[in-house]
């Protein structure tokens, strides 16, 4: 239970650190994917990950109606 109770604070790492990486490899390393259309839409992922983290919200999850949340089990029915 505590793995799905703190699932949030592990996918906003993720998100955090891949998207750095992404932004990273897309604006400092420019012969990475030797396309510069993959590398812009790359650095343009990797900010999107970035700022979801930031703001914690990711549009895909809530197209897909997916929640990283702790769920609140205390509420009154």
């Amino acid at each position: 239970m505590a793995i799905t109770k703190n699932l949030h604070i592990i996918d906003r790492t993720i998100r955090g650190v891949v998207g750095l990486v992404l932004t990273g490899l897309a604006l400092f390393n420019g012969d990475f994917l030797q396309d510069p259309l993959l590398e812009i839409l790359l650095g343009i992922f990797g900010t999107l990950n970035f700022i979801s983290l930031l703001v914690g919200w990711c549009p895909v999850y809530q197209l897909s109606n997916i929640s990283t949340l702790p769920s609140n089990k205390n509420s009154a029915a």
